[in-house]
């Protein structure tokens, strides 16, 4: 995983990188210098070059579902990150918008009340950008010019399971029903999100598949009822902890555009037959190059190497295919 992220970052040479969460196992379970050795851990495995910008959003397994979380948690992910529970971010005006979608739970605990009043804020802010004249709109908000919203969050919008998506990355059981607000975002959540802020695309995580999902949120006119479409890209795990297959999303995005392409990392099944191959060409190389005469004598030990390799190759191999 640092290899790989290492070598995406001198390959693209990237303006902003974006975690959408669970960057921890078990960040909510553990002590603070444990969590404060996890951050630390974290920055070394994917430093960048300072010109290049990180941004995190929070996941599950970073403070926990919202049934468990707590002050303690949020304030300390959010201290170590700087990933308050909503957050805009405009880089060359694109709108970026980062939600901790576990405050999107529509009940009014202390994560989701202030949640929902940030969303509230930036919807007037994008109201007023696009639509300078309204009146009650700042001079500070009218100067800037308006580009649809990219929301990145961790848990997909809501869907009732990944039956539709497409690809060689996506969910094998793609028919398992969603649990909603453990899979994915509920549905009223869901459509508030799409109505406040009218996404032009949305980026996830947390399922460890990929999916390109299209929702249709109505819009609805004095006479007309129409139908906007909002694509939403599920990005798979990029560990291989996770899948055989892991990827990353690489995007451009200009003001009133986008374009993404699905980086692919090697297969770890792959690798893992390479080592295997490897071995085996220096086990015969080996017992080449050992005069006749001494042969006879390591002959068991060398067998005994050899199927060592095999049985060891064989099980990882089933291993990472169950």
């Amino acid at each position: 995983m640092y290899r790989s992220f290492k070598t995406a970052i001198e390959l693209f040479n990237p303006e902003v990188v974006f975690f959408l969460g669970d960057i921890f196992d078990e960040g909510q379970l553990v002590s603070a210098p444990s969590f404060n050795d996890y951050t630390s851990r974290f920055h070394s495995l994917f430093s960048v070059p300072i010109s290049t910008r990180v941004y995190v959003v929070v996941g599950n397994h970073d403070i926990g579902f919202h049934y468990r979380i707590t002050p303690l948690l949020v304030n300390r992910f959010e201290n170590a990150f700087n990933a308050s529970a909503v957050r805009r971010i405009r880089l060359k005006d694109i709108n970026f918008i980062l939600i901790n979608s576990m405050a999107m739970e529509g009940d009014d605990c202390f994560l989701c009340k202030a949640a929902v009043k940030k969303i509230h804020q930036i919807s007037g802010d994008l109201e007023c950008e696009r639509y300078p004249r309204n009146p009650g709109c700042t001079a500070k908000v009218k100067t800037k010019s308006y580009s649809g919203p990219i929301i990145l969050q961790h848990f997909p919008m809501y869907r009732e399971s990944d039956e539709f998506c497409t690809g060689d990355d996506s969910a094998p059981d793609k028919e398992t029903s969603f649990r909603v607000k453990l899979d994915c975002l509920s549905e009223s959540s869901s459509q508030y999100l799409m109505k406040s802020l009218q996404p032009k695309l949305v980026i996830s995580g947390h399922t460890h598949h990929g999916c390109l999902y299209h929702h249709q949120v109505p819009l609805q006119d004095e006479n007309v009822v129409s139908f906007s479409i909002i694509p939403e890209y599920s990005v798979p795990s990029f560990s291989w902890r996770n899948r055989d297959n892991p990827s990353f999303l690489l995007g451009y995005f200009t003001k009133d555009d986008y374009n993404l392409a699905k980086c692919k990392l090697p297969r770890e099944s792959s690798v893992i037959l390479l080592y295997f191959f490897g071995a085996m060409i220096i086990f015969l190389k080996t017992v080449g190059f050992v005069p006749r005469r001494s042969r006879r004598d390591i002959l068991p030990n060398l067998k005994l190497l050899g199927i060592g390799i095999i049985i060891l190759s064989c099980t990882a191999y089933l291993y990472i295919r169950k």
